[in-house]
């Protein structure tokens, strides 16, 4: 390698290097520079809260809505996150409405299109939970607080 090529490389990542320093230093998020802020604390509580869309069919029965291809372009985990979001933002409770309003209109024209196989719903729900953290979930049927936050019937929207 010629001593102009070893300057360039040698520059490039000590620059690099010193970039990383300052974000740390700043403690900032321009990734890929950041320190990636979600995962470098201790969640020190016994608590989690989350929200989370269930399906009403016509007999009343809650259908948890967790998969991927239900809740396009959503994960469980994205969706908890922007409805958490949605809920701390002015005007939360119309915004959470006219989020189940979407995931309703979302969930029928990709059962429709057979992009994936539930059942028809009759209603959305958007729910916020609280679990107590325990050894294997034990009590996440039971959550200690469950409050239904938005609640949108087909036709309603």
């Amino acid at each position: 390698m010629t001593r102009g090529r070893r300057w360039l490389v040698c520059g490039f990542l000590m620059g690099l290097g010193m970039v990383h320093g300052y974000e740390i230093v700043r403690d900032g998020e321009h990734w890929p520079f950041c320190s990636y802020g979600m995962y470098s604390s201790l969640q020190a509580g016994r608590v989690v809260e989350s929200y989370r869309a269930v399906g009403v069919l016509a007999n009343g029965d809650e259908l948890p809505l967790q998969d991927e291809a239900v809740l396009f372009p959503f994960d469980p985990s994205r969706l908890s996150s922007a409805l958490h979001a949605m809920a701390d933002a002015p005007g939360g409770g119309e915004r959470l409405r006219l989020a189940a309003a979407d995931l309703l209109r979302r969930y029928e024209a990709r059962r429709r299109a057979g992009l994936h196989d539930g059942p028809a719903i009759s209603r959305i729900r958007l729910i916020f939970t609280r679990h107590e953290l325990e050894p294997g979930a034990r009590k996440f049927a039971r959550p200690l607080l469950r409050l239904d936050v938005a609640d949108v019937a087909s036709g309603s929207q």
